[in-house]
C-alpha cells in the first residue's frame, strides 16, 4: 500500500508524530521515576536523616517485604471463606461424514457426504468450603500474622540501621571537614613561620637551614591539605550513598555540625534493660519464633482428616443448526451438593519430613533470638565502656593541647627574639599538630560512640 506524505494512514507525518509522542512521553516519564531530591549547599544531620528515610533503597526493600507479608496474611484470612466460581459457555460444532461401517467387510463410502451441525449453551455456579482441615487454616493464620509483625519490626530495625549509618557517615565526613579546616589554618601558620625565618635570614640572624626547614614544613602542610581534601570527598560520597543518592551529588556539600558535646555518662544498665525489651530486631526474631511455632502446628495438622463441602448449580441445552448462537437461557437445569472427607494414611514420610523441618526451624528461631539478645547486651556495654574511656581521654587531650599551644607561643616568641632555635620551634609545632589532630579525632570518636549507643536507647527509630 502506498502512503502519501500529506495524507493516508498511517502516513509519514502520522508515524513521525506518534514516534515523537512516544519518545517524548518516555523522556518525560523516565526522569519522574528516577528523580532524586536536590541537596542544599549546606546540610545538617537532621536533613540528611530525613532524606535517607525517603530515598534509602534498603528501607524501600524492607517496606516491600512488609507489603508481601500483609498480602500473605490476607490470603490466610481468605482460606476461611468459600471458594466461588461462575462459568458461561456457548459452542457450535460442525462435522462431516463420508463413510460408514457395514455389517460385513470394510467401511463403505457414502454417495453423498453428510454434514452435522450442533450448538450448545451452558451456565454454572459452584461453591466450595473447607469445613475441617485439622486446624491448618488457624495455624497458617497465626503464622502469617507473626510474619507480618516480624516484617514490620524489621522495617523499624532497618530504619534505625539507616539512621545510625547516616549519622556515622555524617560525623565521619564532618570530622574530615574540620580536619581540612585545621590543615588550612596550619598552612597559614607555616607561611607565617616561613616569613619570620626568611626575614631573620635576610639579616643574617639564622642559617639557611632554618628557611629550608620552614619551607619543608609548609610543603608538608600543603600535602596534608590535599590528602584531607580527598578524604573529605570520599566521606561525602559515602554519606550521600548511605542516604540513597548518587555519589556525585555530594561533591560540593558543606556540612554543618551540632554545637557542643554529649555531657555525662550513659546509664548502661537502664539502656540494656530497654534494649532487650524494645529492640526491633529482637521483636522481629520473637515474631519469627511465633511464626515457626505456627508452622510446626500446621505441619502436625497433616495427620488429621479433611472435610470439604461443595454446592453447584447449572443449566445447559443443545440446539439445532437453525437456532441462534447467542442462547443465554438454556432450559436443562441441574443441582449438586457434595460432602467429602479424606485422610492420608501414608504419604512416603512427607509429613514426617515437614514436621522435622518445622521443628528445626523453631529451634533455630529460638537460638537466633538468644544469640542476638546476647550480642545487643555485649554491644551496649562495649559502647558504654568506650564512651567512658573517651571521656577520660578527652580531658587529658584538652590539657595536652593547652600545654602544647602555650609552649608553641613561647617558642615562637623566643625564635622572633633570637633566643630560641628553629629545631625547638619545630618540636613545638609538631606537638601542637599532633595534639590538635588527636583532639578532633577523639571528639568525633566520642560523638560516634554516643550515636551508636543511641540506636539501643529506644524501641522506635528516632527520626529528627
Amino acid at each position: 500500500m502506498r502512503c502519501s506524505a500529506g495524507g493516508g494512514w498511517p502516513g509519514l507525518r502520522g508515524v513521525i508524530a506518534l514516534a515523537v509522542l512516544a519518545v517524548g512521553g518516555f523522556a518525560v516519564a523516565l526522569p519522574a521515576a528516577a528523580q532524586v531530591p536536590t541537596l542544599p549547599d549546606t546540610l545538617d544531620i537532621a536533613r540528611a536523616v530525613r532524606i535517607a528515610m525517603s530515598e534509602s533503597p534498603v528501607l524501600r526493600t524492607s517496606l516491600a517485604a512488609a507489603d508481601r507479608a500483609s498480602a500473605d496474611r490476607l490470603a490466610a484470612w481468605g482460606t476461611f471463606l468459600p471458594q466461588a466460581s461462575v462459568s458461561l459457555g456457548l459452542g457450535r460444532s460442525n462435522s462431516t461424514r463420508s463413510t460408514y461401517e457395514a455389517q460385513e467387510g470394510p467401511a463403505a463410502r457414502l454417495q453423498e457426504r453428510l454434514t452435522f451441525t450442533s450448538q450448545s449453551a451452558n451456565q454454572g455456579l459452584n461453591l466450595s468450603l473447607t469445613i475441617l482441615d485439622g486446624g491448618r487454616r488457624f495455624a497458617e493464620l497465626g503464622r502469617s500474622a507473626a510474619s507480618f509483625r516480624g516484617a514490620q519490626r524489621r522495617h523499624d530495625d532497618q530504619q534505625r540501621a539507616v539512621i545510625a549509618a547516616v549519622r556515622r557517615e555524617f560525623l565521619g565526613a564532618l570530622r574530615r571537614q574540620e580536619l581540612l579546616e585545621l590543615t588550612r589554618t596550619q598552612i597559614a601558620d607555616r607561611e607565617a613561620d616561613l616569613d619570620i625565618a626568611s626575614r631573620r635570614y635576610e639579616i643574617a640572624a639564622v642559617e639557611r637551614t632554618d628557611v629550608l626547614a620552614a619551607e619543608l614544613n609548609l610543603l608538608d602542610a600543603q600535602m596534608r591539605f590535599l590528602a584531607e581534601q580527598n578524604q573529605l570527598r570520599v566521606g561525602l560520597r559515602q554519606l550521600v550513598v548511605s542516604m540513597g543518592l548518587p555519589p556525585e551529588s555530594g561533591e560540593t556539600l558543606v556540612l554543618t555540625g551540632e554545637e557542643g558535646m554529649p555531657a555525662g555518662l550513659p546509664d548502661i544498665e537502664s539502656i540494656v534493660r530497654t534494649a532487650v525489651t524494645t529492640d526491633p530486631e529482637l521483636a522481629a526474631l520473637e515474631a519469627d519464633r511465633s511464626a515457626a511455632s505456627a508452622s510446626l502446628w500446621s505441619a502436625r495438622t497433616r495427620y488429621l482428616p479433611r472435610i470439604t463441602a461443595s454446592l453447584g448449580w447449572g443449566r445447559s441445552e443443545n440446539f439445532g443448526p437453525d437456532a441462534s448462537f447467542w442462547q443465554f437461557n438454556p432450559g436443562d437445569t441441574g443441582r449438586n451438593f457434595r460432602i467429602s472427607a479424606g485422610w492420608d494414611l501414608f504419604d512416603g514420610f512427607a509429613r514426617e519430613v515437614q514436621n522435622a523441618q518445622a521443628s528445626a526451624a523453631r529451634r533455630q528461631a529460638e537460638e537466633d533470638y538468644r544469640r542476638v539478645r546476647l550480642e545487643i547486651e555485649r554491644d551496649v556495654r562495649g559502647f558504654g565502656a568506650q564512651i567512658e574511656e573517651l571521656a577520660q581521654t578527652l580531658e587529658l587531650l584538652d590539657q595536652a593541647y593547652a600545654i602544647s599551644r602555650e609552649r608553641l607561643d613561647m617558642e615562637q616568641q623566643r625564635y622572633r627574639l633570637g633566643t630560641g632555635s628553629f629545631l625547638e620551634l619545630q618540636g613545638a609545632i609538631d606537638a601542637v599538630q599532633r595534639a590538635e589532630t588527636s583532639l578532633i579525632q577523639q571528639q568525633y570518636d566520642y560523638r560516634i560512640a554516643w550515636s551508636n549507643l543511641a540506636e539501643y536507647m529506644d524501641g522506635r527509630p528516632d527520626i529528627p
